[in-house]
């Protein structure tokens, strides 16, 4: 789905603008948005400097997109919570290790 993502740089804290195919990411330290430009290069953008995300496609109808981030950050951090104890359980850590 064709996109434009502006945002500003951390560093010189300018306003970009790229556009390309969507994708949500989340890496090591931090989360990501990006494109896939035409050109088959990926641009990533972390989510704390995305100002907007504009998407055409969608329509006019905004508030049916909303999402409420922090909603989708605490049901992240449950799930990996849960993905975590299960580890430990496989890993011998559980109730039933004899």
């Amino acid at each position: 789905m064709n996109s434009a993502i502006t945002y500003f740089e951390t560093g010189s804290k300018e306003v970009q603008t790229v556009t390309g195919e969507l994708f949500f990411g989340d890496a090591l330290l931090g989360e990501y948005i990006g494109v896939k430009q035409s050109n088959g290069c990926h641009v990533f953008v972390p989510s704390s400097t995305v100002i907007n995300i504009t998407i055409p496609e969608m329509g006019d109808d905004e508030e049916l997109y909303k999402v409420d981030i922090a909603s989708v950050r605490r049901s992240k951090e449950v799930a990996l919570r849960r993905i975590s104890k299960e580890m430990d359980r496989e890993s011998g850590g559980g109730a039933f290790h004899g």
